[in-house]
């Protein structure tokens, strides 16, 4: 079960932490093991959200996301994970696919520093993988075994998550979306 917690004493920028397990007095999510039924899990998904009300105080935001897919349900080091971070300060992307492992062609490339440490973009802060993106990953590629019926499920919730994404884009860019009305009447339902 993921559950929300809302970090003590964070006002008026209240964060709410959402993860597996996470609680008022524990504020970091557990791993999920990704198994059907009884079997022992070869995986286990970390996930977590940090969120917090837009600037207007109206939508509830991303602050910063992590999808990480982990050997081990308490070992550090993990395959890959995908990173969101609103507003990243460094250059690196906000939205990004970080995948460890090791590659001779890119360590010639850039010795001294690991495949792991490099932040592949995907997308940006509307147009990155939803979670249901990942866990499709996961069953498409024979990482973890998927319920019956599970891509309808992956389907509506990641359909949920575009939805809310085109919203929180065309919000961002009202100028847009006049514009496109204007030249697309016959697409404008009443």
């Amino acid at each position: 079960m993921i559950r929300a917690a809302v970090l003590p004493g964070v006002n008026p920028d209240r964060i709410f932490i959402v993860g597996h397990q996470a609680s008022k007095t524990n504020l970091v999510p557990a791993r999920l093991p990704l198994q059907v039924g009884k079997k022992t899990p070869k995986l286990w998904l970390d996930v977590s959200f940090r969120l917090q009300m837009d600037q207007w105080d109206q939508y509830l935001t991303v602050r910063s996301s992590f999808a990480g897919v982990f050997p081990t349900e308490m070992g550090k080091d993990g395959l890959f994970h995908y990173d969101y971070e609103r507003d990243k300060r460094d250059s690196y992307p906000d939205a990004h696919l970080q995948i460890a492992g090791q590659d001779e062609s890119m360590a010639a490339l850039l010795p001294g520093k690991p495949i792991v440490k490099l932040h592949f973009p995907v997308g940006g802060k509307r147009f990155r993988p939803s979670l249901e993106d990942v866990i499709e990953f996961l069953i498409r590629e024979g990482l973890t075994e998927g319920k019956d019926g599970y891509k309808a499920v992956l389907d509506r919730g990641r359909e949920k998550f575009r939805i809310n994404q085109l919203r929180a884009a065309m919000r961002r860019s009202p100028d847009v979306v006049a514009a496109f009305i204007r030249d697309h009447p016959d697409l404008v339902k009443e």
